[in-house]
């Protein structure tokens, strides 16, 4: 499958890594080291709105995704052959209201 990528970047505050690109293949690797599979594209999110183009991207294309957050799952599907990987493990931030005693966190925190 070719995709052109070009476009899920242009949109994309994050980083769009494809095989060949430097931190492509550090950016596949999790925890569990017997699963080795090759996505086509991982969309390293920044902020959520880089979650929802990744997510409209998968769909317009007919794109298999795959989230991964912190890569602990010992089945690896946090990784899909040939599809789309949505990378969450980079949002960690965590912000406090102390007026209404409220708390928000973003996916990544492990």
């Amino acid at each position: 499958m070719v995709t052109d990528f070009a476009a899920l970047q242009s949109r994309f505050r994050g980083e769009v890594l494809v095989p060949g690109v430097e931190g492509y293949e550090a950016a596949r690797r999790i925890w569990n080291g017997m699963i080795d599979r090759r996505p086509e594209v991982i969309a390293r999110c920044a902020q959520p709105d880089d979650v929802l183009q990744a997510v409209r991207f998968a769909a317009d294309r007919a794109i298999y995704p795959a989230v991964r957050a912190g890569g602990h799952n010992v089945a690896g599907t946090a990784m899909v052959e040939g599809g789309l990987v949505i990378d969450v493990s980079r949002m960690k931030r965590i912000t406090v209201d102390l007026e209404t005693r409220t708390a928000t966190a973003e996916t990544g925190p492990t």
